[in-house]
């Protein structure tokens, strides 16, 4: 719903710029700043408190003492400071104006902290007043006979006449019925000029600017806001001068119907109005404080006026600029043509921008970037120039910066992916013009994953860097070395007129990667596989090319690991399985052909669900519904388990929330990790954003981990388990007894399930030693502290068997089998009952 004008809160019409001053500030610098400033008010702060206000009219009085000027604002000052909250509505700050006979309010916040000054003018000036001075004339206003004095009066005594009177301005009758004024304003600017000993002949505002009575009060507003002033002369049909109307008598006149009749005349005017007067009180905030530059000239580029962040952008104040133009800030960077051009396109299309090389103060360069348009007025002609401009130096500078990063592995800054496939566009295109080969090399490191489990991921960057550093050095200068992620590297060799020479390279790369690494004191051997591809024997574009050295890579492996092969058209069957696996996979994730099934968790002792089990499926379009066993090994060894693990999570999770919002009580929702998800930098922040996203609490949450993962003794794994343990995340050791089965070890980390492999209780029946076994495993488990769940639970008499040894959940078909949500049964087992 749109809100009428009077309905605004006052925080949004004040200006945020209050003058304000120390408690011992002499007067003298007082009216210096307000006649600097223009501002008819200053407030008195000590200690961040507002203690006192002082106005204009508060500068009639300074002629009655001879040392007014040099005594501290504090002794002459107006307390305690009137005050309205920021949030008291513009109809309500009216009345109380009227009803304090004040011109000045200071605006609070809720904490009592200044916000502001609202002013008379603010008041008369907003929007709001509009329909009603429309319709309203001068003579409507009750206006006294103008005081007026002539113009051989002292200073002094016209202050006298004003502060006795209450006039904030006065009337200076010249010969010949010309007429000035004398307002406060010009005694605060004499004040600071220490010119108040003079008559008010050589000081006061002349002629004095006047309407006749019949015009509406709108066109005197607006008379007052052109020419900034706050008084101005009525005449009468025969062109007398018989009233001065300000902005007072404005205010005070439409009281009534401001709080009254225009409430609901108002009420019905477009939101844009309200949008309008707040964006362009809004505009002279930002003005003053934009930490863009501004600067205002007149046609001929003469500054008239700039912001305080063009000070401290260019290091010139505003009195250092006024006056002069904007070639004081040239660098010397820019030809005489670059200029002429700028100001051709702006007098011809009346704006530019663009960046500039400028020149600060201190003769300190900076790039900017500046933005020039026309400030045209009411006809239609231009008749200043805004131009508007920041510093983007820094900026440069970062994105120069973060281009590198773009294109570059941050780890060992070889060319990344998105590089290396634009250099090998970039050679392919050569190479076919000049009629020569390309050969594309793709480096996987052997067993790699081997290092950075058991001796921690900055050994494993080190030995890296150190690769890195050594490919880059075997090959030419024309040559690239790319790293693709993880511990694969990808080469291209330009101008290859014989394949020999190739063999030749790919030999000397196994040598040089096979060289010992002293990574952080320790000693490390690596060996690389590697496929060679060549254009256009091999392929003719670059998605080709990759894949076919990536399939001649993993006969490399197959044949032994550390050497190199070509590609050949007849790859293993094997290796074309894998590939095509892969290759669905990738489209699987795409086509979204990944199912989740659940499966429930039961409490043995009271026949619950206590949790749910997400396990994903593939809905093959060829080969079916898939278990994981079919391709959870060619996802992990692919890294693609880390977008498909991020997959299971946020369904799991999805449907987590529907079952929440439905009332079923199924406990925690439990979802497999795999170890490359872990050692994924963006786990945390993806598991949490997955979670928010969702809506399902930490504490709903179960991540299952195997053996071999949980208690490698990396300390990044360890530091990851305490960070999901103390978000409330459970953690349960799946498939126990298959891997270390390290009791002691266990008890180190911050999981509280284990879930027994279901070998063990496959086995009960014909082998009772593993019945032992399994009795220990729960009773070590139990002194632990831990949850136990028994795994492929198939027959009834295993349920009993469980029950006997105090297991306390079980999982298998004998109990429920993985379905599709909507076919989930929602109901647990009887305590003392096998189904």
């Amino acid at each position: 719903m749109p809100h009428h004008t009077l309905d605004i809160e006052i925080e949004r019409l004040v200006s945020t710029s209050t003058l304000e001053c120390a408690p011992l500030t002499p007067v003298g610098e007082v009216v210096a700043r307000m006649a600097e400033r223009r501002c008819s008010s200053i407030v008195v702060m000590d200690q961040g408190r507002a203690v006192g206000i002082w106005t204009e009219r508060d500068a009639l009085a300074l002629g009655e003492a001879s040392d007014a000027l040099t005594r501290p604002i504090s002794a002459l000052m107006s307390h305690p400071v009137l005050s309205l909250p920021g949030s008291t509505r513009l109809g309500d700050a009216v009345v109380h104006f009227k009803n304090q006979g004040i011109r000045h309010c200071l605006v609070v916040d809720d904490a009592e902290r200044p916000l502001g000054m609202l002013t008379q003018t603010d008041l008369v000036m907003s929007h709001g007043a509009e329909f009603f001075l429309r319709t309203k004339a001068i003579d409507s206003v009750k206006l006294p006979q103008p005081v007026m004095i002539a113009p051989t009066t002292r200073l002094f005594d016209a202050m006298q006449t004003m502060r006795a009177g209450s006039l904030s301005a006065i009337v200076i009758r010249y010969v010949g019925d010309e007429y000035g004024i004398l307002t406060e304003r010009d005694i605060v600017r004499l004040a600071a000029a220490n010119a108040l000993g003079d008559t008010v002949a050589s000081h006061a505002t002349r002629p004095l600017r006047s309407l006749t009575r019949s015009q509406s009060l709108y066109a005197a507003r607006q008379v007052l806001v052109e020419n900034r002033i706050r008084h101005v002369g009525v005449l009468d049909d025969g062109g007398e001068l018989v009233g001065l109307l300000s902005l007072a008598d404005i205010l005070s006149n439409i009281e009534y119907e401001y709080v009254h009749e225009l409430q609901i005349a108002l009420r019905e005017r477009d939101e844009a109005l309200l949008e309008s007067a707040y964006h362009l009180k809004l505009a002279d905030r930002v003005f003053q404080a934009t930490l863009d530059g501004v600067m205002v000239t007149d046609l001929n580029g003469v500054i008239e006026r700039v912001n305080p962040a063009f000070t401290q952008l260019t290091g010139y104040t505003q009195a250092e600029a006024i006056g002069r133009t904007p070639k004081m800030l040239s660098s010397g960077k820019q030809s005489a043509a670059f200029y002429q051009s700028l100001w051709r396109q702006l007098r011809e299309n009346g704006g530019w921008k663009g960046e500039i090389w400028n020149r600060r103060k201190n003769g300190e360069l900076y790039l900017e970037y500046l933005s020039i348009s026309g400030i045209y007025g009411q006809h239609g002609r231009c008749t200043h120039y805004a131009a508007i401009f920041s510093d983007i130096t820094q900026r440069r500078m970062d994105e120069e910066r973060l281009n590198h990063l773009a294109m570059h592995d941050a780890l060992t800054s070889l060319p990344n992916r998105t590089l290396f496939s634009e250099r090998l566009k970039q050679a392919i295109a050569r190479a076919k013009r000049a009629a020569r080969r390309v050969a594309v090399m793709f480096i996987d490191l052997d067993r790699f994953k081997l290092i950075n489990d058991t001796m921690g991921h900055g050994v494993g960057d080190e030995a890296l860097k150190v690769i890195a550093r050594r490919l880059k050095e075997a090959i030419r200068e024309s040559d690239t070395v790319a790293r693709l992620g993880g511990d694969e590297f990808t080469v291209i060799i330009e101008d290859v007129e014989d394949i020999r020479h190739v063999a030749q390279i790919a030999q000397a790369l196994l040598n040089v990667v096979g060289q010992p690494i002293d990574a952080h004191g320790r000693t490390v051997f690596v060996t690389p596989s590697i496929g060679i591809s060549i254009y256009p024997d091999d392929g003719i574009d670059r998605k080709q090319l990759l894949m076919q050295a990536d399939r001649a890579m993993y006969e490399a492996k197959e044949e032994g690991k550390n050497n190199f092969r070509f590609f050949a058209t007849q790859m293993t069957s094997s290796s074309m399985e894998r590939i095509t696996l892969e290759s669905e996979l990738r489209n699987a994730l795409a086509a979204g052909e990944f199912r989740l099934h659940y499966q429930p968790v039961f409490d043995l002792r009271s026949g619950d669900i206590v949790s749910v089990e997400a396990l994903l499926r593939w809905q093959h379009p060829t080969r079916g519904l898939l278990a994981p066993g079919a391709f959870i090994t060619t996802a992990e060894e692919s890294a693609l388990i880390v977008p498909i693990g991020a997959w299971v999570l946020r369904e799991a999770c999805r449907q987590a929330r529907i079952w929440m919002d439905e009332g079923f009580e199924f406990g925690r929702i439990a979802v497999n990790l795999s170890a490359r998800q872990c050692r994924h930098a963006q786990f945390l922040h993806d598991l949490t954003t997955i979670l928010s996203d969702a809506g399902v609490p930490p504490t709903r949450l179960q991540l299952e981990l195997v053996e071999s993962m949980a208690m490698t003794g990396n300390g990044v794994t360890e530091s990851l388990l305490d960070e999901l343990a103390q978000r409330g995340v459970s953690l349960a050791i799946d498939d126990f007894g298959t891997g270390y089965s390290s009791f002691i070890y266990l008890q180190t980390l911050p999981v509280d399930m284990l879930k027994v492999d279901r070998s063990f209780l496959a086995a009960i029946d014909g082998r009772r030693r593993d019945g032992t076994i399994l009795r220990a495993m729960v009773a070590m488990a139990h002194s632990l502290g831990l949850t136990v769940v028994a795994e492929g639970v198939e027959q009834a008499e295993q349920v009993q068997f469980l029950r006997e040894i105090g297991c306390d959940r079980g999982q298998g078909f004998f109990l429920a089998r993985p379905v599709p949500a909507e076919q989930f049964r929602r109901v647990g087992i009887g305590a003392g009952e096998v189904r």
